[in-house]
């Protein structure tokens, strides 16, 4: 038991000195692939025998709470792990194969705070985040696929109106994945009945200011996001869609009525993580100067007026974020290969 729970700690490890957020354990006929992802690219680092890789499953399974004899169904949890005299959330989910298991592992530094100003390649684009935390009330949607660093975004416009020190925050998250001083965190919880539509509705009775809801699932925490917004609640949520003009119609998919949206929605985020080339030595990732060694965010906006062009059927005229990614290759941070596979919907 000790030499797998030393395995699994030196995977760990070895995951973080790599710089990768996220750890798949991939079953094939005799024995596991270990792959890393690191700057959203994954890739082979190790083959493990099956039978050390399947008490590492088990282990990591046991470890944060899972059914250790349930290998039929997909099940997911969280647990806390200490490293490198820091300490890491680890967000862990289970699939069943043809084989056996696959194990995915989202590593979450509870120690790491990237600031707005840390985020975004263009300087603009700060002070177009800067002003957001200024607003009083509305809903403000953030988009994008997984991984294109949505939550990092949240986190760091929360923290931005924390230390304002003068509004009530309060966070309905799935799963809370940093600490944040002073707000006031609630997890999902579906066995205890916690969705992040009663969250949200307990939320409301409980006097905050800011709300954030970690993604918007279905038409009814929709309708209840836009109901806080429209009661004079600053409401920040996620939203899976390609484009801003894309969460626009979402949300109608959703049910809200067009004249809601319009009152309602004060700004949409669409954002994509590029690892930035330096524009002096045009080499990604590996330069001498630190500023090239980590992923910056473009983003696109859509405000309020642009937002009712859309529901009125028209389409609106903003920078998207393929623009954006033109700009930054002219520029020189990004090379003509990642501008080519750049997601161009």
């Amino acid at each position: 038991m000790y030499e797998i729970e030393s395995k699994s700690k030196r995977i760990i490890a070895d995951a973080l000195e790599c710089g990768a957020t996220d750890i798949h354990f991939i079953p094939i006929t005799n024995g596991y692939y270990v792959q890393y992802r690191v700057m959203g690219v994954t890739g082979h680092q190790r083959k493990l025998d099956l039978q050390i890789a399947e008490r590492l499953v088990s282990h990591f399974k046991y470890q944060s709470g899972m059914d250790i004899g349930e290998r039929r169904k997909p099940q997911s949890n969280s647990m806390k792990i200490e490293c490198n005299n820091s300490t890491y959330d680890l967000r862990i989910s289970t699939l069943p194969t043809r084989y056996m298991e696959s194990m995915a592992i989202r590593i979450l530094p509870q120690h790491q705070f990237k600031a707005l100003v840390d985020l975004p390649l263009y300087q603009k684009s700060f002070y177009q985040l800067l002003n957001i935390t200024y607003y009083r009330q509305g809903l403000c949607l953030i988009t994008g696929p997984t991984g294109s660093g949505k939550t990092t975004t949240l986190y760091a416009l929360l923290e931005q109106i924390r230390q304002e020190k003068r509004r009530s925050i309060i966070t309905i998250e799935d799963p809370i994945e940093r600490p944040i001083d002073e707000v006031i965190q609630m997890e999902v919880n579906l066995k205890a009945g916690v969705t992040f539509a009663n969250g949200l509705r307990a939320a409301l009775r409980h006097d905050p200011d800011v709300m954030m809801v970690g993604e918007i699932r279905d038409s009814e925490t929709a309708e209840l996001a836009v109901r806080a917004s429209l009661t004079g609640h600053l409401v920040f949520a996620t939203l899976h869609s390609s484009n801003c003009y894309q969460a626009v119609l979402r949300m109608v998919e959703y049910g809200i009525s067009k004249l809601d949206l319009i009152e309602a929605c004060r700004v949409i985020i669409s954002q994509r993580l590029i690892v930035k080339t330096c524009p002096t030595c045009n080499v990604r990732a590996n330069c001498v100067d630190t500023r090239y060694h980590e992923r910056s965010a473009l983003y696109e906006l859509l405000n309020q007026d642009s937002v009712e062009r859309v529901v009125q059927g028209e389409r609106p005229n903003y920078r998207s974020l393929i623009q954006e990614a033109s700009l930054a290759w002219a520029l020189g941070y990004m090379s003509t290969s990642s501008i080519e596979g750049f997601d161009r919907r």
